[in-house]
């Protein structure tokens, strides 16, 4: 968390809800490590900031909650933490655990469309019903963007969460 820095008018990071969401819900994953070299470029450390906020304004704008996240690739919970500490704040953190990680695990390698590569940004949609017990639906995913380059170009374009076209992952 980076703390006492001066905010510019055109510039904001992202904050957390801290509140349960209930109904449609964009989740954007951010699966990065500190022995992926793309991972620690300047640009995709910006892009990361940068595409929270433009993805939960999305989300807002859709009538939808929003949640970032982030899996940290580092088998040492303690250089994980230090991965994550410049891309800011986030409302869920799975740090350590390397490439077996839980979040890794869904996302990846039980996903039949599973990447493993890194950098990767996956933005997925769920449903959270609430009452007596809760229940989610079966989170889809609406993009999956990799590499050094992709992520800080897709950030470029807006970050558009939905479908992916012919010509722009």
């Amino acid at each position: 968390m980076i703390t006492n820095r001066p905010v510019l008018s055109q510039e904001r990071d992202y904050v957390p809800k801290y509140v349960m969401p209930k109904g449609r819900e964009i989740v954007a994953i951010y699966i990065g490590s500190t022995t992926c070299g793309p991972c620690m470029f300047p640009e995709v450390k910006a892009a990361v900031r940068k595409m929270k906020i433009l993805v939960a304004d999305q989300a807002k704008q859709q009538g939808a909650a929003f949640a970032a996240v982030v899996a940290a690739n580092d088998w040492e919970v303690a250089k994980a933490t230090a991965f994550v500490e410049p891309l800011g704040e986030f409302d869920q953190m799975v740090l350590g655990g390397n490439w077996t990680n839980l979040a890794i695990e869904r996302y990846v390698w039980r996903d039949p469309e599973g990447v493993p590569a890194m950098p990767q940004i996956l933005i997925l949609e769920r449903t959270i019903t609430t009452g007596t017990r809760m229940s989610f639906s079966e989170p889809k995913v609406l993009r999956r963007i990799t590499g050094g380059t992709e992520i800080p170009a897709w950030v470029e374009r807006g970050a558009p969460i939905s479908a992916p076209d012919a010509q722009h992952p």
